[in-house]
Formats: C-alpha cells, structure tokens, sequence
C-alpha cells in the first residue's frame, strides 16, 4: 500500500489512486485508470486571477469532464491544453484527434468528450470563463469538443507565454501570476482568431474597456498613437475613434492624462528625481515637452509641483 500512496501527487501531497481520482472531481473531471499501469502521475492546479491554471503529469488514464457536476461550471468555460512532451488523443463520438508535443487544442467541456493518455504525457492547462473572453469582446463558437490551434509566429508566442506562466505555480507571487493571468486572456483573441472563431461584434463599451487596458500597459511607450491601440485591439482606428467619441474621450488624450497622472506620483513619492527620467518613464517626447504639458495640467513645472508636495508632507508629518 505504501508504494501506491507513492504513486501519484495531487498538489505536493503523495495520494493513491483513489486520492487522484477524488483530486479529478474536485476540478470537474472524471478519471479512469488502466489497471495495467501502473506509472506515476502529477498535479499542481491554482486559481490565479480569472483563470485556473495547472500542470499535469499523466499516463495510463482516461479523463472526461463531469457534465453536470454540482459546483463545476463545464458547459460556462473554454480550456486550453498545451502538451509539453508525449502525446493524447482525444475523442468525442467517433471524431478522434491525435496530439503531440508541442500542439495546442481548445477544449469546450459543455460536449462530452474522451482524452487518452497511455504514454507519459505532461500538459499544461489554462481554464478560463467564456464570460471573461466575451467582456474582452472575444469571438467564440465550438460545434465539437475540441479545437486544434493551428500554429503560427504569434500562436507559438502566446503558447510559450501560458507554459511560462504554468510553470511558475508556487514561485512567483499569487498578485504577481493574476496580472500574468490577465495578460494572457487579453492575447487568447490571437488563439481563436487563428481556429476560425467568428468574432462577436464588439459593443462600443468593450472596444473602450479594452483601449484603455491596451493605453495603460503602453503608458512609457513614446512611439503610443492611434493606430497602435487600433491594431492591438484589430479595429480600425475609425471604429476606435467613434466608440471612445461615445464616452467623450480621444486615445491620445487619455493616454497624456494617464502620463501625468503617473508622472505626478512619481514626483510625489521621490522628489529627487530627475525631471528627465520622469519623462522617460511616462512616455514623454522629452523633457522639454513633458514639463510643457505638465505644466498645463497642474499650473506649476515638475519640480516645483515635487518641492510643493514634499514640503506639504514635511509640515504634515510634523503636526
């Protein structure tokens, strides 16, 4: 008994063959072994921001998602599976597909379906809500249980992207993996687009949400206009000016305000630094330009608004 204890690990902890398959359930899985094998198999499985992600050692078993199992939300969310080395294959009603190392499929655990893993197989899985994909005004439309994502430059980047954000369960910071998380949820349009998903129609709000995450990530990028937000979110610019029009606002001016706005608590929160690595770091012309436009804003330079805010928090801290 204790060499099967030994057997399997379900998140760091050694369990039986039972153990691993209560382990499966858990996360809406049904699991069989094949009574001839008698190998080892792994799991390390977490939620990170809006996704669950886990890496998977396994062989000589078959999985199914649990249909209808109370607590699981199968027929709400997409998988991603990557197959680092090995192979699967992967059926639902006689349509089989065969996987091997390095191919990425998307999963849709509303269909029954069957995996296979007679070989030692090690996957990475990144599970995410088809309601996150839909408020990034992403496109979706399975007609099976399973998608091959042909591969491409900008496919195999997001792919390596995923494992790396997998591999990194239990090292780096939980705050730290959600923004990874999210990072790569704004990238899952490239892994749809590339299988033929049809794109949903994206409301003006969406297009809006998604300009100002895009605005914000690129907010020390000089080189920032119009047309690069467009292309990061596949509108045209015409589209993007109108929908931001909607709630009053210009890409550029946004991204000035979201400049000086983070220039203000830099010179805040270190009021020696130099005027011009602020303007570098929020993506200013120079810093010429950044106290042009600082000035405009605050009605004070740079420096002076830094000696303000240091004296004020002097007199405060003395009171």
């Amino acid at each position: 008994m204790d060499l099967q204890v030994r057997q399997h690990t379900w998140c760091d902890k050694p369990v039986d063959r039972g153990g691993w398959i209560d382990g499966m359930s858990q996360i809406g899985l049904a699991c069989r072994f094949s009574s001839s094998y008698s190998g080892q198999s792994s799991a390390v499985y977490r939620r990170v921001g809006e996704v669950l992600i886990g890496r998977f050692q396994l062989a000589g078993q078959t999985i199914s998602p649990i249909l209808h199992a109370a607590g699981h939300w199968a027929s709400q969310e997409i998988r991603l599976l990557i197959i680092q080395s090995g192979s699967m294959s992967i059926e639902q009603k006689g349509d089989a597909l065969h996987v091997r190392a390095g191919d990425v499929i998307l999963t849709d655990p509303s269909f029954p379906f069957i995996e296979s893993f007679g070989e030692p197989t090690r996957v990475s899985l990144m599970r995410m809500s088809k309601s996150s994909l839909h408020d990034r005004g992403f496109g979706y439309r399975f007609h099976r249980a399973f998608e091959p994502v042909p591969l491409c430059a900008d496919v195999t980047l997001v792919r390596e992207l995923v494992l790396n954000l997998t591999e990194h369960i239990g090292k780096a910071s939980e705050a730290l993996l959600a923004r990874m998380s999210g990072q790569c949820l704004d990238l899952m349009n490239v892994i749809l687009d590339k299988r033929g998903a049809v794109a949903c129609r994206r409301s003006s709000s969406t297009i809006v949400l998604l300009a100002k995450q895009a605005i914000e990530r690129r907010i020390g990028d000089a080189s920032l206009d119009v047309p690069g937000v467009a292309a990061a979110l596949n509108v045209s610019t015409s589209r993007l000016s109108r929908a931001l029009k909607t709630e009053g606002l210009s890409a550029m001016r946004y991204a000035y305000a979201l400049r000086v706005a983070h220039a203000g608590r830099l010179l805040a929160d270190t009021p020696d630094i130099m005027i011009r690595e602020v303007a570098e770091r929020c993506g200013f012309l120079s810093a010429a330009h950044f106290s042009r436009v600082f000035k405009a804003h605050h009605g004070m330079t740079p420096r002076d608004f830094a000696s303000h805010r240091a004296s004020t928090a002097s007199s405060t801290s003395h009171c």
